[in-house]
């Protein structure tokens, strides 16, 4: 169990974002702010978010539940590695794409897009 242990933490970082998005609607308070937008865009907003949840949530059953076979294998490896460049650019668009958050909110969200990427990078480690 303790080999896995990276994996596990893996899995619970996407889980715990996956849950975090789940609360879009409220925090982002998308029932006055999406009606706003044109339909095609409101539907667009709506739908990234459930599909992110729900890969995100299919990133955390794989880590809990295969491990081993992504540790093993070399899709497995390759598979880490690219959820960990997908966590660093996430970091990187962090302060591009919300420059009117502060600037310690915004270092706070790198700093986590960046343990992310740590943490599958941990789990694959030779």
């Amino acid at each position: 169990m303790s080999e896995h242990l990276w994996f596990y933490a893996a899995a619970g970082f996407n889980v715990a974002l996956a849950a975090f998005h789940l609360g879009f609607w409220r925090m982002c308070r998308w029932g006055e702010e999406l009606p706003k937008l044109h339909p095609a865009n409101r539907g667009v907003m709506q739908v990234m978010n459930i599909m992110l949840m729900a890969f995100l949530l299919l990133l955390g059953a794989l880590q809990l539940l295969l491990p081993s076979e992504i540790a093993t294998s070399p899709l497995g490896r390759l598979l880490m590695m690219g959820l960990a460049l997908c966590w660093i650019l996430r970091a990187v668009l962090q302060p591009i794409f919300w420059r009117s958050m502060s600037t310690g909110t915004n270092a706070a969200f790198v700093g986590l897009f960046l343990l992310g990427a740590g943490l599958h990078i941990l789990a694959i480690k030779p």
